[in-house]
């Protein structure tokens, strides 16, 4: 039995630096912006995520793209 995975929706999580803690530790905050277009790509999303940062107080640490599928047997 052969197994097809179809995307569903995809969510933009963008982590950001907001200081260290006592112990030199960075700290960290996510923020997800869901419903991204299924058909987005990498080059759009990174530069869409460098003009968020531009208005941001915080330097981005990590981009995340997380996809959602469903998984079928055929």
């Amino acid at each position: 039995m052969a197994a097809v995975s179809t995307k569903l929706s995809s969510d933009l999580v963008i982590v950001v630096q907001t200081g260290v803690d006592v112990q030199g530790k960075e700290v960290l905050k996510k923020s997800t912006i869901g419903k991204l277009l299924l058909t987005a790509a990498d080059q759009d999303i990174l530069d869409v995520v460098l003009g968020i940062e531009k208005v941001l107080n915080y330097s981005v640490n990590e981009i995340q793209k997380n996809d959602h599928n469903a998984i079928t047997s055929v």
